[in-house]
């Protein structure tokens, strides 16, 4: 059973006359006759009633004329679909990012990418550096968005863009009224940050900003979550350093202060599968 046999079946079960239908297919007549006949065969039921005043369809036939009328026209929504995802116009693009990142690139990135393409899924999950890098590997995600992220030889990237860290101290903090030139001061201080072994480079960082000024961080809590760190400080469990932007639009009892002079940036990476660059380059140009 192919699609043309399906086709011409359905042509034969609208006219119901062989020399007609064959006509407007443009096959012979007994062609027809053979096709329906072989169609039958493998259906193991009669679809017409044949007999010299006319044709009908049988019982079958009618089911059979409904099925695969719904069978053509799926296979036609399927071969739009397929074209479709071959032009990025459907499917789906999944994107891993920071905690930070959903404050600035990738809200306005699936703003674009819906009203572009609107048939096509976007997947977003917010998660840790390594785990990103997992994922992107694994083939479980197409695009990454994470600051300071150290990446291997396979894997290509861009800087969206560079911003300054912030300490993050809960309301009242003594501290959170100096000027912090001097970054020593917190030496004694209890921090909150990322779980060393998934910062994969973003936590190498700020451990490289506390060893300028002669300490190593102590660290009581851990949180893979900017929402989770800053709710930690506001709760007055210890002090934070994030990106600027993963206090915007924070309402809080935290008081963030802005570390301008420090030579470590937060630089925000935009990364994929260098194997894969051409096909995703349409995604990647949104950024």
């Amino acid at each position: 059973m192919d699609l043309h046999q399906l086709k011409n079946f359905l042509i034969l079960s609208e006219i119901l006359n062989f020399r007609k239908a064959a006509e407007q297919i443009n096959i012979v007549q007994p062609a027809l006759s053979k096709q329906i006949q072989l169609l039958e065969n493998e259906l193991g039921a009669m679809l017409f009633d044949r007999s010299k005043r006319a044709v009908r369809l049988t019982e079958a036939g009618i089911f059979f004329q409904k099925e695969a009328q719904r069978i053509l026209q799926d296979m036609n929504k399927t071969i739009v679909r397929t074209a479709q995802v071959h032009n990025g116009e459907a499917g789906e693009v999944r994107i891993t990012h920071s905690s930070s990142a959903m404050n600035t690139v990738v809200p306005s990135f699936l703003v674009k990418v819906r009203h572009k393409w609107p048939l096509l899924k976007t997947i977003a999950q917010e998660t840790s550096n390594f785990q990103q890098l997992d994922m992107l590997l694994a083939r479980k995600t197409d695009i990454g968005v994470a600051p300071n992220i150290v990446l291997p030889p396979e894997v290509s990237s861009k800087i969206l863009y560079r911003e300054n860290f912030v300490l993050i101290f809960p309301l009242g903090h003594p501290l959170s009224k100096k000027k912090l030139n001097d970054l020593s001061f917190l030496r004694n201080e209890t921090f909150i940050l990322p779980q060393l072994a998934t910062g994969a480079g973003y936590v190498e960082t700020i451990l490289q900003i506390c060893q300028t000024y002669g300490f190593r961080p102590r660290v009581a809590h851990e949180s893979a979550h900017s929402i989770g760190v800053l709710r930690l400080v506001e709760a007055g469990l210890g002090i934070a350093m994030e990106p600027l932007s993963s206090v915007r639009g924070a309402n809080m009892k935290i008081k963030a202060v802005e570390l301008k002079n420090l030579p470590q940036k937060v630089e925000m990476n935009l990364f994929w599968l260098r194997e894969r660059e051409e096909e995703l380059s349409r995604f990647i140009e949104m950024f």
